[in-house]
């Protein structure tokens, strides 16, 4: 089990980190502490945690990395919904210090737990840094501080750097990671609250493997006579949807490059032993996703499931991004259903970032300009909310927000509550400037400021809402 405590220091370093910064959130209003941060005789805590995620990019100044820019997350909680203006959730005894990745960063929450992958989070020094590692975020009913349960993928050697994904339901959690061979595999099935591998698996067997294989074959002729031994799951995408896992599919190199434009998913029944169950093919639609903690799905209030690539390159240069349905009940794409990038956009290359679904509309993100990789964690305004309505298939800006930041390789847009969608929004500059959280009423229409974040204790990243199970 790893432990973060906050030292004091931190407060000088991070006056130092933020002096040079010329981008200043909206500061009236007061900071309402909750229980959790407040003194030990605060009141008893409740069950509800409302857990935020921000991050703070800092330049290295000494050493081999001199010059990089590296990043710092900080994770704290309350027992109730954040409300007022420049608050602060780093100098609190819950807040939790850990690395982000440098293309973005988040929580995925599943089973009414939280989870995050270690390559974003670690012991406050590079040498204790576990790389690729699933980490369960433990939040005790008495408060104090976040602590993280990782998961140990072999109890002799312990932790491998291997890439993988994972996804958790209530009751199991499935991590997959690609073959170093042409051979059979299998997805583990793991306890979602002790984080601990069972003796439950579902076998990738070798004619499965070769029904995928002339799947994509057939689908993409381009590939015939290509050299590609390796027949992967899961790296890109994966999400429980009723009783189906659903994951990306791809034929790679012995090397682990994949050369096709078009995609494919890949369905086995969510249980140990689970059967093959179907295949879908999406052409010329580039990549499926990024980490799971990075959400590029979205259920909706029906139970239907929808998606997102993000074209053939993080820049969009393809103009091939499209948000595509599987509908409840089923494990196939739905051929009756998608939106294309260039519905929307026809004058630049563009892609969507993020999505969200509910009241029979969806939320996504489209640049304003062209991307580059620098833009990559703090970019300038770059990304504009659009609401598409899901029956008329139109589209239109999100009345009220200007364009905003984001990370470019993925963002996790919001949190729904009952009616309210709460929305990230970091707009940075001397227009307007906002580092929060904006409430949103579907069917009404209704948006206005929920909370904003001083820029001392970061951008925000990401925020969850859970509730603690009794204490028996």
């Amino acid at each position: 089990m790893i432990r973060h405590s906050y030292i004091a220091s931190l407060a000088l370093a991070l006056a130092g980190l933020t002096a040079g910064c010329s981008e200043q959130p909206r500061t009236t209003g007061s900071t309402v502490p909750s229980a959790s941060m407040t003194s030990p005789t605060a009141p008893a805590l409740g069950r509800e945690r409302y857990v935020l995620m921000t991050y703070i990019p800092q330049v290295i100044p000494a050493g081999p990395l001199k010059g990089r820019t590296s990043y710092t997350s900080y994770i704290s909680y309350s027992d109730t919904l954040l409300q007022g203006q420049a608050l602060n959730n780093i100098l609190q005894d819950n807040t939790l210090i850990g690395r982000y990745g440098a293309g973005g960063g988040g929580l995925m929450e599943g089973g009414g737990r939280l989870y995050r992958f270690a390559n974003n989070a670690n012991q406050q020094t590079q040498t204790e840094l576990l790389t690729n590692t699933p980490v369960r975020l433990l939040l005790s009913s008495k408060g104090g501080a976040i602590e993280q349960r990782a998961y140990l993928e072999d109890r002799r050697t312990g932790f491998s750097q291997a890439p993988k994904n994972f996804v958790v339901g209530p009751e199991r959690g499935f991590l997959v990671m690609p073959p170093a061979r042409d051979e059979s595999y299998s997805i583990q099935l793991f306890d979602p609250e002790s984080f601990a591998p069972l003796l439950e698996q579902i076998l990738v067997n070798n004619a499965d493997r070769e029904q995928m294989r002339q799947f994509v074959l057939e689908k993409t002729p381009s590939l015939k006579g290509q050299t590609l031994p390796l027949v992967v799951l899961g790296q890109q995408l994966m999400v429980l949807h009723g009783g189906a896992l659903i994951m990306d599919l791809s034929l790679q190199t012995a090397q682990g490059n994949r050369i096709s434009r078009d995609s494919y998913l890949v369905a086995y029944e969510a249980k140990s032993g689970g059967r093959l169950l179907s295949l879908s093919y999406l052409p010329n639609t580039g990549r499926l996703g990024s980490a799971s903690e990075l959400l590029q799905y979205s259920h909706d209030d029906k139970g239907d499931l929808y998606l997102m690539t993000q074209g053939g390159d993080p820049q969009g240069f393809y103009q091939n991004a499209l948000i595509y349905r599987i509908r409840k009940g089923a494990t196939e794409v739905d051929p009756s259903w998608s939106y294309s990038i260039g519905s929307l956009v026809s004058d630049r290359p563009a892609r969507f970032n993020g999505i969200l679904a509910r009241g029979g509309k969806l939320l996504t993100l489209v640049n304003v300009s062209a991307l580059t990789e620098s833009s990559a964690v703090v970019p300038p305004n770059l990304w504009q909310y659009y609401l598409i309505d899901i029956a008329s298939r139109s589209a239109q800006p999100l009345p009220g927000l200007q364009p905003s930041s984001a990370p470019l390789l993925g963002v996790n847009l919001g949190l729904a509550l009952g009616d309210e969608l709460y929305l990230r929004y970091v707009r940075t500059g001397s227009d307007a400037p906002y580092n929060g959280y904006y409430s949103y009423e579907p069917k009404s229409g209704r948006l206005r400021p929920a909370f904003s974040v001083s820029l001392q204790s970061g951008y925000v990243a990401d925020l969850k809402h859970i509730t603690l199970p009794a204490d028996r």
